[in-house]
């Protein structure tokens, strides 16, 4: 018995709704392999990106830290003559009641008592500085 000729294309259009099925899914599955791959080159790039940002960090940090021993040798000699300048206002202290004035009423030691209440604040900003490179040292 001979295929009728309905018989034939009803075959023929199975076959090719078939094939365009598969047809479909390959094409779904390259498309989805063309994202992975562009989205490969896209980490890729930003990691790139991040490494080199992260490295930069680092150097200036490195870079900051090598700086700092200079930052302590200025802060010792700074020490050094604000301890020397609290000496002589005491000193001035003592010798202004001996002789019965009041300190407070000697330029020099308004200003100079201005100076070491004020020293304060570059002294708590270079202990932070300190505190803040031995944390960096640290996480080095």
């Amino acid at each position: 018995m001979k295929p009728t000729q309905e018989q034939i294309l009803s075959a023929l259009n199975k076959l090719v709704r078939e094939n365009k099925t598969e047809l479909k899914a390959e094409k779904i599955e390259l498309g989805l392999v063309d994202d992975i791959e562009k989205l490969i080159k896209a980490n890729r790039d930003e990691r790139k990106k991040l490494d080199n940002a992260i490295t930069d960090w680092y150097n200036k940090i490195f870079s900051v830290n090598k700086d700092f021993p200079k930052i302590s040798k200025i802060y010792t000699s700074y020490d050094k003559s604000l301890k020397s300048l609290t000496s002589k206002l005491d000193s001035l202290t003592k010798q202004a009641k001996e002789l019965g004035v009041p300190p407070r009423d000697i330029p020099a030691y308004i200003e100079g008592s201005g100076t070491v209440k004020r020293s304060q604040d570059m002294v708590d900003e270079y202990l932070e500085a300190t505190r803040a490179a031995k944390s960096i040292k640290g996480a080095l």
